[in-house]
């Protein structure tokens, strides 16, 4: 055996279960010996690729609407906060600055957030439909305080950048080539959560209480 199967028979001992079979360590292996291309990814429901994404946002507590244009987002957003009881301002990522807010009646505070908004609107670089993530990169054009920082957290996806499987969103980046990458990649699944009180969930424990994501055809 080598160190690594060492270990994880180790794990497996731990965790009361026993050598793994022999279907599952076949499995195992093609998984390891294939290429990007010849991953093994998980099969995912059948629909278009929207439906499974919006199917996987809400079972994290997220939830989407959709559009046709960004002309559209700032009425969208407009709506979104007086359905929400908040006050028609917002701070918005550079990456959207050119949508005309003041149109939609929002007062947009442009760039990165210091905590004093309850909401901020971001640019997502790429949505994942298995399990409903946003993954957004930081940079002057989307600050990554406005991920974290306001209670209320909306996010413009494009619908041409929403891929199948997370593997796609990393074979992606690496084609951006080394300069392309940002300094930070934020992977979003759902509002901010935990269970430490109580073993009783708890959204906006560590950043935003909601999270809604406008996809834009």
């Amino acid at each position: 055996m080598s160190g690594r199967d060492t270990v994880l028979a180790a794990i497996r001992r731990g965790l009361g279960r026993g050598p793994l079979g022999a279907d599952a360590r076949r499995a195992l292996e093609r998984r390891q010996g294939a290429t990007d291309s010849e991953l093994l990814l998980p099969r995912l429901p059948h629909g278009p690729l929207a439906q499974v994404f919006r199917a996987g946002l809400e079972k994290v507590a997220g939830t989407m609407s959709e559009l046709e244009s960004l002309a559209e987002v700032p009425a969208a957003v407009a709506g979104y906060l007086s359905s929400h009881g908040l006050g028609p301002e917002a701070a918005v990522a550079p990456s959207l600055a050119q949508l005309d807010w003041a149109g939609a009646g929002i007062a947009a505070n442009v760039g990165p957030t210091r905590g004093g908004d309850y909401a901020g609107v971001s640019l997502a670089w790429r949505g994942a439909a298995e399990n409903g993530s946003l993954v957004l990169l930081s940079g002057p054009d989307d600050p990554t305080s406005l991920n974290f920082l306001p209670d209320h957290h909306m996010v413009v996806l494009r619908a041409g950048d929403l891929v199948p499987h997370l593997e796609q969103v990393w074979a992606a980046l690496r084609e951006r080539g080394r300069d392309g990458w940002p300094r930070t990649v934020n992977v979003i699944t759902g509002p901010s959560r935990t269970a430490d009180i109580e073993l009783t969930i708890q959204l906006g424990a560590h950043g935003p209480r909601s999270l809604h994501v406008f996809l834009v055809d």
